[in-house]
């Protein structure tokens, strides 16, 4: 008797269950790719500085790499939904649980954002909670945050031509508690927080934001808590259509440490100029971000603006910086950088700025963007020449007396309306001043090989 009424009980669950599934509508979109790369010299030919003879690194040419996200939305209502997007990838054929045989078939599936979206009653007040992209506005690519993270976003709209956003990311909280000794607090929680007032006007959106974050000291290493504050404007001018301005105006201030004092403050500058035109769209753009004097490499107070997060880089143009090209998503020029760091303070938040903000430089460029001569096929063609703003004596740094350019290629054939086939191709020189380091090293001789890149994939969004 008791099983079946244990079983009437799972079979009333179930239905019930189904009832309730029935009220949700599920909506799915994806962005598969499946690509493979041809690359020479990612590294620009490092020198090894462990090896004896200096031996310059080697590494495979070809490989074949797939990612698939995937998103689920769990919609309610116009008021209420849930979002779940997963990732697989990217993985290297032959490797990253993508070999031959049961190997391949290991887990490989991560959560790439999972959150709660959903007005609040009555209201026109937007809510999201839980891992979602999170983003200080930007032209190119933010220079302070931007990001996968965990935190609430809370918007606002106070008309149609403005509003506010509000925003709390739990960036880190690696422990609990003190690992070494329990009955100790461990401080190493990151928090940041964010606001923005987009203002909507004829022709004109301007961006502005400032943004507070908390390092605690046991996740710095240092002898203190650590604050940083941002202020930011991002604008976008379309009122002399067919021509487009965009730019962003950033400064961030920082003080890392008491004993011996460290402190942290610059400003980055970006502006690009677009034309539309019916074939094509020309474009000339440049940016500023402010580097280190000399007295830097002797310890003094840093002139780079910091960072946040920038998942790796998420400002640039092309390959060398990263993520603005569709299979690429790599930044060969920050892996240059990191190749440096044996020169270097070797500080925690120094080795951070290197890979994730402001590396102090100044830079100006061109692009076609969108030509079209045949119905369904592009090309963006884009060069850009770059030198550095820190001074010379900082030799881990990319130095005024340094140079790097770069010029990308890409191309995609509408296939059909969800699949498109890409090339992309990049070629990029980095130029270190020929300055005598460690005695018998050049810094010219430390990366001194070009990058060549060629990429041809299938694009599947849906």
């Amino acid at each position: 008797m008791k099983r079946l009424v244990c079983l009437a009980v799972l079979v009333a669950f179930i239905l019930g269950t189904a009832g309730m599934a029935s009220a949700i509508e599920l909506k799915a979109k994806g962005w598969w790719r499946v690509h493979f790369n041809y690359l020479d010299n990612w590294d620009f030919g490092a020198m090894q500085q462990a090896s004896p003879n200096k031996d310059r690194s080697e590494y495979d040419r070809f490989d074949a790499l797939q990612r698939m996200r995937t998103q689920f939305e769990f919609v309610a209502n116009e008021n209420l939904k849930g979002v779940l997007q997963m990732e697989i990838g990217n993985a290297r054929w032959g490797a990253d649980n993508f070999d031959l045989g049961a190997g391949g078939r290991s887990n490989n599936i991560k959560t790439r954002f999972a959150y709660l979206d959903f007005n609040f009653p009555g209201t026109p007040v937007n809510v999201k909670a839980g891992r979602q992209p999170v983003a200080l506005p930007s032209t190119m690519g933010s220079h302070i945050l931007e990001s996968e993270g965990t935190g609430v976003l809370v918007g606002v709209p106070f008309s149609d031509m403005a509003g506010l956003t509000l925003g709390w990311v739990r960036a880190f909280n690696h422990d609990r508690a003190n690992p070494d000794d329990i009955t100790k607090k461990w401080d190493d929680e990151v928090d940041a927080f964010v606001a923005v007032v987009p203002v909507t006007l004829d022709g004109l959106k301007l961006n502005p934001f400032a943004a507070y974050t908390r390092w605690g000291k046991d996740f710095t290493g240092t002898d203190k808590n650590a604050n940083m504050m941002h202020f930011g404007l991002n604008f976008d001018v379309s009122m002399l259509n067919p021509i487009g301005i965009k730019g962003d105006l950033n400064y961030g201030t920082m003080k890392w440490n008491d004993k011996p004092s460290v402190k942290q403050s610059g400003w980055v500058a970006v502006l690009a100029v677009d034309y539309a035109m019916d074939m094509m769209t020309p474009t000339v753009f440049g940016w500023y971000e402010s580097g280190e004097d000399k007295d830097f490499a002797t310890g003094g107070d840093s002139k780079r603006m910091p960072t946040i997060e920038t998942y790796g880089g998420a400002f640039g143009p092309g390959v060398g910086f990263g993520q603005q090209t569709t299979m690429a998503g790599d930044s060969y020029f920050r892996y240059m950088l990191a190749g440096m760091e044996f020169a270097g303070t070797g500080n925690l938040w120094d080795v951070w700025q290197n890979a994730e903000g402001a590396v102090g430089s100044v830079a100006l460029g061109a692009g076609l963007k969108k030509i079209q001569f045949i119905d369904g096929v592009s090309h963006d063609l884009t060069a850009f020449y770059m030198k550095g703003t820190n001074h010379k004596d900082n030799i881990h740094l990319f130095t005024k007396e340094d140079n790097y350019w770069e010029v990308t290629f890409n191309n995609r054939w509408q296939m059909y309306e969800n699949l498109a086939l890409l090339a992309e191709f990049a070629y990029a020189k980095v130029n270190l001043d020929d300055l005598s380091t460690r005695g018998a090293d050049r810094r010219s001789d430390w990366f001194d090989k070009a990058m060549k890149l060629g990429k041809v994939g299938f694009i599947f969004n849906f």
